[in-house]
């Protein structure tokens, strides 16, 4: 998943970005409600993580504003303040779930999994294409009901191209979803990505594969397609 993260506690930005990062996710970290807002609005991103106090101003309004511009991603409040009506407040701007400081980042990840299952886009609990079930909530795949293991990395490719079902996906689209701004990379690095892949599900037996279409990107499609 790509993940946007407005947190101006750098040692908790850092923290949560590599335990987000570890988990296979790409993760924006922003400090101020600015530059999160210029984020948000140019990129597609399936969560946000957002505190309520930011270097220049309120979380919340962050939130309202992304509100206001259509932006329906599943959001996440910090605070440091326990009291009703802050938590309130963060609700009423438009955020689906509230978390008071300090936190375990355990609970954080499982908050951030609820929110993911009541998102539009994830009701489908398995995805089953030729003799290939993936279950996204559980990270699990199967190949001719034998378990494959795949990296954080690859399972979120996989997570991508499965989800789009019958359409291309751009490398550079696929390669946004796996990184985030900071993070360098190229071209082969998505093409390795993609071999290591393709070489897990043959191995397994797959009746599925990867097709590299030139100049467009991949889809993932039964054998012979």
């Amino acid at each position: 998943m790509r993940i946007l993260m407005a947190e101006n506690d750098r040692l908790l930005s850092e923290a949560l970005g590599r335990r987000l990062t570890d988990a296979g996710h790409a993760v924006d970290v922003f400090a101020t409600v600015a530059d999160s807002e210029i984020a948000w609005r140019s990129t597609s991103y399936d969560l946000s993580i957002v505190d309520v106090m930011l270097d220049d101003g309120d979380g919340r309004t962050l939130v309202r504003s992304a509100r206001a511009a259509g932006l329906r991603t599943p959001t996440l409040m910090l605070t440091a303040r326990d009291e009703i009506g802050d938590r309130v407040a963060g609700l009423d701007a438009g955020a689906d779930d509230y978390l008071v400081k300090p936190f375990s980042t355990d609970e954080l990840m499982a908050r951030l999994r609820a929110l993911r299952r009541r998102s539009a886009e994830v009701t489908v609990t398995e995805f089953r294409i030729g003799n290939l079930v993936y279950a996204p909530q559980s990270m699990s795949l199967t190949v001719a009901e034998g378990a494959v293991r795949l990296t954080a990395q690859e399972h979120a490719a996989l997570d991508k191209l499965i989800r789009a079902g019958d359409r291309v996906t751009p490398k550079r689209m696929l390669g946004e979803h796996l990184y985030a701004f900071h993070q360098d990379w190229s071209d082969n690095a998505i093409e390795t990505l993609i071999h290591r892949l393709r070489r897990k599900l043959s191995k397994a037996g797959a009746t599925v594969e990867v097709k590299t279409l030139r100049g467009l990107g991949y889809v993932l499609c039964e054998t012979g397609e």
